[in-house]
């Protein structure tokens, strides 16, 4: 695909519950290619086979229009395949014994919340710094899991309350979505309402401390 001319930017083509994208960071680097999709229930059938993850991915995407076609045909092809769910981890514990756990195999916000790395980088200050002030084990695992847990768990509420921006469902999900981003006026309102305020202030609403070794 690389006479599209894709460079630091990205394509989308739309239907509901369903996203074709290509994009490339540089002229000269490969253009990369996406098919997403949503369903109520995950395709666990398919998570061991390859070839089945083929088959599911290209009969979701029927249509014989835009690139969707040629992506289609690449997937089948491709020795690079990745095939994966969006999901979140909800743990009861992050701890047992002397065993603590960081970053997604803890609190996996997903990639909808937009802060999938920076709680994972969060988390792991926080838990090198309680480890560094403590001396026994589990006092760290305990106090780095009333510190983290509350701000994780905010964060993936970010996930599961929207989304719709980037997964939109519905035709006017769609429409809105695709009229949000022709008008930069439209979304710097949009950038400026109480909902949009409440996101930044979910992402900033953990003050990290700076730790100090214990003797």
């Amino acid at each position: 695909m690389g006479e599209l001319g894709v460079a630091h930017e990205a394509f989308i083509w739309s239907e509901p519950g369903r996203s074709a994208v290509v994009y490339a960071y540089e002229p000269s680097e490969p253009v990369h290619g996406f098919l997403t999709f949503v369903r109520d229930t995950p395709p666990f059938e398919a998570f061991r086979d390859p070839r089945a993850q083929r088959e599911l991915v290209a009969s979701q995407f029927p249509e014989q229009v835009w690139q969707v076609p040629r992506l289609v045909a690449a997937m089948r092809t491709s020795g690079d395949l990745f095939f994966d769910i969006v999901s979140q981890v909800h743990m009861p514990a992050w701890s047992h014994g002397r065993v603590a756990l960081a970053g997604d195999a803890a609190h996996a916000t997903s990639f909808l919340s937009g802060q999938h790395s920076s709680v994972a980088l969060v988390g792991a200050y926080v838990l090198a710094g309680e480890l560094a002030t403590h001396a026994d084990h589990a006092e760290a695992f305990a106090a780095y899991e009333r510190r983290m847990r509350p701000f994780a768990e905010r964060n993936q509420a970010l996930a599961t309350a929207g989304g719709t921006i980037v997964t939109p469902t519905t035709r006017a999900q769609v429409d809105a979505r695709n009229a949000l981003l022709r008008d930069p006026e439209a979304m710097a309102k949009e950038l400026a309402t109480a909902e949009a305020e409440a996101r930044r202030t979910t992402h900033s609403s953990l003050t990290l401390p700076e730790y100090t070794p214990a003797p």
